[in-house]
């Protein structure tokens, strides 16, 4: 892929420079068993186009070498890189090795502005084409480094840094009110759905196992479907916690995976099977022609008034741990449909039910706009790198 700048554009200082030398690639390997550091950072933990990492876990969680990281350095998701999985460390810690440490070059490339440089499309972009392989198409480092991109000069650098930082601090405030959003959401969960962690039902609530009160909802299609029927698919990696749906995909019946089978409809729950310690839950309210996949036990309650609370009750940390009990398997620990359909839900009385529900609406409206604000700072970041970090003429041919 030829880059040309044109004579003004080599004239204002605009530069073309390989990866490597403005990052280098950090590979100090780390046995988990082996190590005093507390924290780990796999490639779950890292949210898309995002530089914060606000989840984390522990080196006991893992095994197999992982790569050394400290704070300031760049975890590069280089599995599957159309994830478009950056981020700046602030800990001491070790991460997945399915990722690059990478560190700032200085020199033609400004300190600060190199998590940004990746994030932008041009980069992103260049490292899906270059990934290998079908199944988990990967980046080498070596491949990665000889890639060239246009680079502005560094005056210009030190405004589009300025800008950047401006919107990231007004997205990081955005988030600290989601996150708000989202622990309030979760502790009225577990304050009223309880899931039996030892704890009494509430006054005017009666607890109950999941199959008291709801269907396991097995309706599948058949062999016999219309090989042109057209469906709004649902897959695991499809649900976010809580209950955020990324995409549904549009699919026919001939043209969908094999696991493409459990039908849904209006006020049903579907609850992930595969790792539910991820928390894979979503809530359908207006389901039409909607499929998920066999790694969701569907759950349909016996009272339609109780439908969202179902989903509510699936939101609770007791639910996520008592289900991450019962998991079987290693490379895809799951749970059986039983298994789900037999953990406690606290329900309250039919009468005081709205006022419950108005509370859990309210938080997750707010949750869901707060959502939406910080998907759009991503948007407009994504387009304003674009356009500063993309020489005005010439460009990549």
């Amino acid at each position: 892929m030829a880059i040309e700048l044109s004579e003004k554009q080599i004239k204002d200082g605009w530069q073309i420079v390989k990866f490597g030398e403005i990052a280098k690639n950090i590979s100090k390997r780390v046995e988990p068993s082996e190590t005093d550091l507390e924290v780990y950072v796999g490639l779950e933990h890292l949210d898309p186009q995002s530089l914060r990492i606000t989840r984390r876990g522990v080196p006991a969680d893992v095994k197999g070498q992982k790569l050394r990281v400290r704070p300031g350095q760049i975890i590069f998701g280089k599995r599957r890189a159309y994830q478009k999985k950056v981020a700046v460390a602030d800990f001491e810690g070790i991460c997945s090795a399915h990722a690059m440490v990478l560190e700032e070059v200085v020199g033609k490339i400004i300190p600060g502005l190199l998590p940004f440089f990746m994030q932008s499309d041009m980069f992103m972009d260049r490292a899906v084409a270059i990934s290998e392989g079908s199944l988990s198409p990967t980046i080498k480092w070596k491949t990665l480094a000889i890639q060239e991109f246009p680079l502005p000069p560094i005056e210009r650098q030190k405004e589009i840094l300025e800008v950047l930082e401006k919107l990231e601090d007004a997205e990081e405030k955005t988030v600290s009110c989601l996150n708000s959003s989202l622990c309030a959401l979760r502790r009225l969960a577990d304050y009223a759905c309880n899931n039996d962690r030892g704890k009494d039902p509430l006054p005017e609530f009666t607890r109950y196992r999941l199959k008291d009160v709801c269907k396991s909802n097995t309706k599948s299609l058949g062999t016999k479907t219309d090989p042109g029927y057209q469906f709004s698919y649902v897959d695991i990696s499809s649900c976010t916690y809580p209950g955020q749906l990324t995409s549904l995909e549009k699919l026919t019946f001939k043209g969908a995976p094999s696991r493409a089978k459990r039908v849904v409809k209006d006020g049903d729950t579907l609850v992930s099977t595969v790792r539910p310690n991820h928390q894979a839950t979503c809530y359908f309210e207006n389901a039409e022609d909607v499929i998920g996949s066999t790694g969701f036990t569907v759950v349909t309650p016996n009272d339609k008034a109780y439908s969202k609370w179902v989903f509510y009750c699936t939101l609770t940390k007791q639910f996520v741990h008592n289900l991450s009990n019962l998991m079987v398997g290693t490379s895809f620990p799951a749970v059986s449909d039983d298994d789900i359909m037999v953990q406690h839900v606290d329900f309250p009385e039919k009468t005081i039910l709205p006022v419950w529900e108005d509370a859990f609406n309210r938080i997750y409206k707010s949750y869901n706009a707060l959502k939406l604000k910080q998907e759009r700072f991503s948007t407009f970041r994504s387009l304003l790198m674009q356009h500063l970090l993309l020489p005005n003429e010439g460009g990549v041919q």
